[in-house]
Order: C-alpha cells, then structure tokens, then sequence
C-alpha cells in the first residue's frame, strides 16, 4: 500500500511530450495501390467519340446531326402528361359517345401518332421550306363546334398563322399560332371549357399550357410567364391560366396561341373572329 502511494506522488501530473506526440499523431496505414477502373476510362471513351461525330456532323452537315437535333428538341418540348383516372375518364367517355351518335359516312380526320418536331411558329430555329407548312399543321382555318373566346381582353395582333419573315432568323417560316402581344403579367383566360392535360417549359415555346376541349379540340398557350394552373385541372372558359411572359424564343412579351384538333394545327383566327 505505501509503495503504490509512493509511485502515485511520483507520478507527473502532466504527461511528457513524447506521450503528447503521439496522442497527436494519427495511426500510419499501409498504402493501397489503386486500381484502375476500366469501366470508367471505355465510358470517358465513348462519350468522347459521340462529341466528336456530333460537332463533325454539325460542322459538315450530316443527315444524322439533324435527326439528333430533332429528338433533342422534341424531349425538350416534351412536358408532363395526365394519366389520372375520374373525372378525365368520365370526360373522355363523354366525348366517345358523342361521337357514336354521329351519322355514318362522317370521317374524322386522321390523328397525328407523333407531336411535330418543327416548332417554327413559336420562335424555333428550324425554319419551314416552302411550298409545304410543317408537319401537324395545315394552311387552311378549322371552327370547333362550340364557340371560342379570346384569350386576351386587350392584345394587338403582331403575327398572324401561316408563312412569314422570322423575326430573329430573317428566314422564310411557317408560323404556327397567332402572336397576342399585351404587357408582361396581363391574364390569359381559358378560350373554352376543357382539361389541362399538359404543362412544359421548352427552349422554343417558353412556359406552355395545352387544353383539351370536346371533340378532339385543343389550344396551346404559349410563352408565359407563370403557369396557374396543373394538369388533370377541369377549366372553365374565361378561367386564367397564366399571364403573359417571354419565355422561350421571343422578341418581346406576347401570347402565342395554337388551334388544333386531332393533334393537326389550324389557324385560330377565324374562330376567334378576328380574320
């Protein structure tokens, strides 16, 4: 018992610097060489060579670079699309029996399978080549069978629908939808009762809103600067969608404003009664 009180009172109340050092000192590990990882290098590889064919392509002109140019801004424009079940549902089964109850020998036109790539009309940067319009979209008017009305209570027409002077490229171009110009912020209304079945943001139509309507109508707006609303959203005629914005490729602020039925644009102008 005293010879453990003796080595307690000898004991330092400090350690020593060595024992310092080495609480210090983190604990040595042995190197591990690293592996190369071959999966990554072949990966870097092939990402490399489809930079390089794609800026070849572009610098001499290849068919190729414009079929990857065309996909690249279809995703873009690609939105969210609706799938719910209910209400849409019922809508729709609406819609197919009115359509029961017209008399045989009614034809209705085609629809298209693909949503068109060439979306000239709202600021793209692939213009139309004369003497044909796009596809998904022809020259002539089309009136829906209820009664449309404008989307703008205060607008001034800058570009109607069909073949113009782009205003950026300086190009001939095939305008698809009639340009609305009004102040940034003014609301866009709902032209006619339906379903909001998308909403997107894309590099050439900006913040967009697509409405369906009864028997396959439908109106895209275009370039906007807020979205109010989602899709799947039942629309009243007059209901605001958004305001107006300049968004994507534009010149200002404005309104473009697309007709189609069955997927096909048509001029909106006649329906709306300003032709």
């Amino acid at each position: 018992m005293e010879a453990w009180k003796k080595a307690e009172e000898e004991k330092p109340l400090l350690p020593s610097r060595q024992e310092l050092k080495q609480s210090f000192t983190p604990p040595a590990y042995p190197e591990k060489k690293q592996e190369k990882n071959h999966l990554l290098r072949t990966q870097l590889v092939v990402c490399g060579l489809l930079l390089a064919a794609l800026l070849a392509g572009r610098y001499w002109h290849l068919p190729f670079y414009e079929s990857c140019r065309a996909a690249f801004l279809a995703q873009m424009e690609k939105g969210v699309e609706f799938t719910g079940e209910g209400e849409l549902l019922r809508f729709a089964n609406a819609q197919a029996e009115t359509k029961e109850e017209k008399p045989e020998g009614t034809e209705e036109p085609e629809q298209e399978k693909e949503e068109a790539v060439l979306l000239t009309g709202a600021g793209g940067i692939r213009p139309a080549k004369r003497p044909n319009p796009p596809q998904g979209y022809k020259e002539e008017a089309y009136w829906p069978e209820f009664e449309l009305q404008r989307p703008l209570e205060q607008f001034r027409i800058t570009s109607p629908y069909g073949w113009r002077t782009h205003p950026k490229t300086g190009k001939s171009d095939f305008h698809t939808g009639l340009d609305m110009a009004a102040p940034e912020g003014t609301a866009i209304h709902a032209a006619a009762d339906g379903w909001v079945i998308k909403t997107a943001r894309g590099p050439s139509y900006g913040n967009n809103v697509l409405v369906l309507h009864q028997n396959g109508a439908a109106t895209r707006y275009c370039h906007m600067q807020y979205v109010f609303v989602r899709p799947g959203e039942a629309v009243k005629a007059g209901t605001v969608l958004g305001t107006v914005g300049q968004t994507g490729m534009v010149t200002g602020p404005h309104l473009h404003l697309e007709l189609l039925c069955n997927d096909v644009g048509y001029d909106p102008a006649p329906a709306l009664g300003l032709a």
